[in-house]
């Protein structure tokens, strides 16, 4: 019993440590699309993220998964990456409308995806979304970091 017990102890701190911050994750978002090390770096991040509760964790997975296809070389892989991406990114936004970390991480990727993808359709909407609700945010690194993307991104320079 008492060997139970001490594994027990073991496991569940093992567990605990591994999880991964959002801090980390943002952190990586800024640098991601920088170079293929970086891509596969930001992925296998999200993809040990995804223990982690709330759909925020899946918006950046799906966010990783459509980054991925940008440099993959095979077509098909392509198409694949990017159509899980956003089916995660977009399940994400359905479980949490109001989250306007995931309205930014869609935004990101369909103002750059290639239009023949067909995912755009979203852009003035969170764009909107953004704007008429930054001010509300409460947290200040959110803030901040969405405001960091608001004044980088040329979606945000055209009226």
């Amino acid at each position: 019993m008492k060997i139970l017990s001490i594994l027990l102890i073991f496991i569940s701190t093992i567990t605990t440590t591994n999880e991964i911050s959002i801090e980390e994750i943002r952190s990586s978002y800024k640098t991601c699309n920088e170079s293929k090390e970086n891509a596969e770096e930001f992925f296998e991040l999200t993809k040990n993220a995804l223990q982690n509760d709330g759909g925020i964790y899946e918006g950046y997975h799906g966010a990783a998964l459509a980054l991925k296809a940008s440099f993959s070389w095979n077509p098909f892989s392509k198409l694949s990456f990017f159509n899980k991406g956003k089916k995660m990114i977009d399940v994400a936004i359905q479980s949490e409308p109001n989250n306007i970390e995931l309205r930014m991480i869609r935004l990101s990727i369909q103002s750059n995806a290639p239009k023949i993808v067909g995912y755009y359709q979203n852009i003035e909407e969170d764009k909107k979304f953004i704007l008429d609700n930054i001010e509300g945010v409460s947290g200040q690194e959110l803030k901040e970091y969405v405001e960091g993307y608001i004044s980088h991104s040329p979606v945000f320079a055209t009226p």
